[in-house]
C-alpha cells in the first residue's frame, strides 16, 4: 500500500505542475530570449534512459531490476493567445529492456521464477516550458506499449501507458531528463523510474 501512495503522490505533484506555472504568468513577463529558448524544445531528438524496473502482479511479488531504453522523437511548439508559454507537444518511439530477476509465484507452494520484460511502442508528450529562461518542462505522456516477457515468463501484451516526466535543458542540444511510467499488462504491472540524457537536433 505504501508503494502505492508514493506513486499516487508522484504523479499527483507531476500533473499539478502546469496549473502551477500558469498561475506564474503574473511573475514572468516575455521578452525575446524565452521566445529563443522555446527552440530548445522543438525538432527531431533521440534519448538514453537507465533506472529502476519494478514489476509485479497478481500473485507475483514485486521486485526491482536494472532498465535501459532509448527513444527517438519529434516536438512541436503550439502557441496559445495570453498563455504563460506555448505547449510543447510531441511522439516519441521508444524501447526499454528491463533485466531479469528472481520473483515469488504466491500460492498453496511457493514458486521461484526469473523474469524480465522487453518493452517497445509509441508515446505522445505534452508539457510546459517554466522558469525565467524557459528551461525546464514538466511534461506528461500516454501511449501505447507493447510487453514481451523473458526467462520464465512467456507471452506479450499491448496496453495503455502513462507517465509524467521534466526535463532541464543544458543547451540548445543536450538535456537532462527524470521520468516515471506506468503500464498494466495481462499478467504483470511494469513501473520505470528513469534518469537520462536527450539530444535534439536542428534546434537553431
Amino acid at each position: 500500500m505504501k508503494k502505492k501512495n508514493w506513486k499516487i503522490i508522484l504523479a499527483g505533484l507531476g500533473l499539478a505542475v502546469v496549473p502551477v506555472a500558469s498561475m506564474a504568468a503574473t511573475t514572468y513577463g516575455q521578452n525575446t530570449a524565452q521566445s529563443d529558448n522555446i527552440a530548445f524544445w522543438t525538432g527531431p531528438y533521440a534519448g538514453g534512459q537507465i533506472g529502476i524496473n519494478e514489476v509485479g502482479g497478481a500473485g507475483i511479488s514485486t521486485e526491482t531490476a536494472f532498465t535501459g531504453g532509448f527513444d527517438l522523437g519529434y516536438n512541436a511548439a503550439v502557441p496559445i493567445q495570453g498563455a504563460y508559454s506555448p505547449i510543447i507537444v510531441g511522439a516519441d518511439a521508444f524501447i526499454e529492456l528491463n533485466s531479469q530477476t528472481t520473483h515469488i509465484i504466491t500460492g498453496f507452494r511457493p514458486v521461484a521464477t526469473d523474469f524480465g520484460s522487453d518493452v517497445y511502442g509509441v508515446d505522445a508528450l505534452a508539457g510546459l516550458p517554466i522558469g525565467r529562461s524557459r528551461r525546464i518542462m514538466p511534461y506528461v505522456k500516454l501511449g501505447f506499449g507493447t510487453i514481451d516477457g523473458t526467462g520464465d515468463l512467456i507471452g506479450s501484451d499491448t496496453n495503455v501507458r502513462i507517465g509524467v516526466g521534466a526535463e532541464y535543458r543544458l543547451d540548445h542540444d543536450l538535456g537532462l531528463t527524470a521520468q516515471w511510467m506506468h503500464q498494466d499488462a495481462d499478467r504483470i504491472t511494469n513501473d520505470n523510474f528513469t534518469v537520462g540524457v536527450a539530444y535534439r537536433f536542428g534546434t537553431y
